[in-house]
């Protein structure tokens, strides 16, 4: 009997040893964890820092000189970004409401969502520029997207 008594030791030892290294396997996840926890707020308050800085920048307050070029830097890249918005809506034939800022086709004359009169030159023919056109206006008759609350053509308030 001796012999499954030292086989019997060693696997409760052998099992003593595999739970250690696993309380201490979990207790090592959650600290890595707390550890990503506290690097993320760090993040985030190096972002609102660099945000807060610009900020003044744009208000033409005074800031560090050392941030200035990161500013100007900053500001290029905003203005980039702005222009290739305005590639990709040239691209897609819309233009953004002038008072809700909605993306509207560029030929409508009143926002459907807003109702606001737009500024431009041309109205579309017959008010037409959605190929998933399902509804029509009760004043003018033109083509409205579904779920317009307004429509393009004439500006009228839809159900």
């Amino acid at each position: 009997m001796p012999l499954f008594d030292n086989l019997s030791k060693k696997v409760s030892e052998a099992a003593q040893a595999a739970a250690k290294k696993s309380t201490e396997l979990v207790e090592i996840t959650k600290l890595n964890m707390n550890i990503s926890s506290e690097e993320d707020k760090i993040k985030k308050l190096y972002i609102k820092i660099g945000e807060s800085i610009y900020a003044k920048f744009c208000s033409g307050l005074q800031i560090d000189p050392d941030f200035i070029n990161d500013c100007e830097e900053i500001k290029s890249h905003l203005e980039a970004i702005k222009g290739l918005k305005a590639k990709i809506m040239e691209i897609k034939n819309i233009k953004l409401c002038t008072s809700c800022g909605t993306e509207i086709d560029r030929n409508v004359m009143f926002c459907p969502k807003c109702g606001a009169k737009q500024e431009q030159g041309a109205q579309a023919a017959g008010g037409q520029g959605s190929s998933s056109v399902s509804t029509f206006c009760t004043k003018c008759g033109a083509s409205v997207v579904p779920g317009a609350a307004f429509c393009p053509s004439c500006g009228n308030k839809l159900n």
